[in-house]
């Protein structure tokens, strides 16, 4: 009887190890996931963009707007990954809308982070932070 399950075992170890690369690859692929992943990455940078320019403007002063060190280099490229993660949120958005992947309060707030993405993204372009 012991023989038996042994294999079983085996067999369902094996499906475990190779269903998870399959499950990952899945995932990544998602449409729904890769919405919120968007989402998630757009609230991130956007919050490290306004620490670390806060930052550098802190501790270097003006000068760091004229001679642009490295920290300030790294704030100065943020706003246009910004950009991008603004646009795969919306994408992620309307999808999320049009074939309810999520609850509705998850669409809602998929929804408001686009708005705010593109409201953000705006008001970047608007102060100068990125050439369109």
């Amino acid at each position: 009887m012991t023989d038996q399950h042994v294999p079983q075992r085996q067999q369902h170890e094996h499906k475990d190890r190779s269903g998870g690369t399959r499950g990952i690859k899945r995932r990544l692929t998602s449409p729904p996931w890769l919405g919120r992943a968007a989402g998630v990455g757009l609230s991130s940078v956007s919050i490290g963009f306004v620490v670390l320019l806060i930052f550098v403007l802190e501790t270097r002063g003006e000068v760091a707007l004229f001679t642009r060190p490295l920290t300030m280099q790294i704030a100065l490229t943020l706003p246009y990954l910004i950009w991008a993660l603004t646009l795969g949120t919306i994408a992620g958005s309307l999808l999320g809308l049009r074939h309810r992947y999520w609850s509705l309060p998850v669409r809602i707030h998929q929804t408001a982070l686009a708005l705010l993405g593109i409201a953000f993204s705006w008001q970047l372009s608007t102060l100068g932070f990125m050439a369109l």
